[in-house]
């Protein structure tokens, strides 16, 4: 069994109650590849022990365990999800055995799994030690850097017997993965303010999930050194800091948004570049990640022929 670690939550169990797939942000031991090594390269322990040989009832406890096994062609395998598990379009007709704020006990036992695919940075944990108390094998899948996104889903392929898939869709992310990082590495810096949330006003800094993608893609982040990895900051520390282009999502929940358009001598308003990418593309550690990291190098690159003189 993958050893599990303990995250502390703080602020993001506040927006649970808007979105799950915001609190995937939670990810806030995870640490931002170097930008001195030529690859990226998975380092997650993938072993673990079962006592059921067998597996073909699986209860998936956050929307990207249950992503990752439909990738490997296991999605069928699965039993009982959270909610907010959405793709693909099959995982909508899942039932639901709860979510972060709580898990319905009575229907897991009911369900009877071979094994339960955990989050630890994002389920409760007193109801995660019941469910050991119970008997039942627990198995991790918090990947801390997009690297071990590929680590997870080799795990999962070799817990259902789906190796050969696993390795592929592995092999393929990476590949994508590094390529990007490659392609961007010696890229001009574009200063890029990355709103998480608008009200209250916060970002991302070192250590936190997000930051990865901005690393990759070559966006300098003016509040990376901020000591907290999801600061709360001001409106006016944004304009002083001069972005030239402003990065949200399409998370669900965030209203009021900041009108960026009411300061149009910032930078990024001049530059048109207000971006918006896919929430579920950068907040959750699936294969898609890798689609998040192309969508936001892909817009910082247009920012970048947009300023040359």
């Amino acid at each position: 069994m993958l050893r599990r670690q303990t995250s502390c939550c703080g602020w993001r169990r506040t927006r649970m109650a808007l979105s799950f797939v915001f609190v995937t942000c939670l990810w806030q031991q995870a640490s931002a590849a170097s930008s001195t090594e030529s690859s990226i390269e998975p380092s997650i322990e993938t072993s673990f022990e079962s006592s059921k040989p067998n597996i073909s009832r699986i209860i998936t406890l956050s929307p990207h365990s249950a992503e990752m096994l439909f990738a490997i062609g296991q999605g069928d395998k699965i039993v009982g999800t959270t909610r907010f598990t959405d793709h693909p379009e099959q995982a909508k007709n899942i039932p639901v055995v709860g979510g972060y704020n709580g898990l319905n006990i009575e229907q897991i036992i009911a369900l009877n799994p071979d094994v339960i695919i955990s989050w630890r940075s994002g389920n409760p944990s007193r109801e995660l030690n019941q469910l050991e108390d119970l008997g039942f094998t627990l198995i991790d899948s918090d990947a801390k850097t997009l690297a071990e996104v590929a680590d997870v889903i080799r795990m999962l392929g070799k817990l259902t017997g789906a190796t050969a898939q696993a390795n592929q869709v592995a092999d393929t992310y990476l590949t994508q993965l590094n390529a990007a990082k490659a392609k961007y590495q010696d890229a001009e810096k574009v200063t890029v303010f990355y709103q998480l949330w608008p009200n209250p006003l916060r970002t991302v800094a070192k250590g936190s999930w997000v930051q990865q993608y901005l690393d990759v893609c070559g966006a300098q982040n003016p509040f990376f050194d901020n000591p907290a990895e999801y600061p709360v900051i001001s409106i006016e520390s944004v304009l002083a800091s001069a972005p030239q282009a402003i990065i949200t999502t399409d998370e669900v929940g965030q209203t009021p948004s900041v009108d960026w358009q009411k300061w149009p001598m910032l930078p990024a308003v001049k530059n048109k570049a207000i971006i918006k990418l896919r929430a579920d593309w950068v907040h959750r550690a699936t294969p898609r990640s890798v689609l998040g990291v192309e969508q936001l190098c892909n817009a910082l690159q247009q920012v970048r022929e947009q300023l040359q003189p």
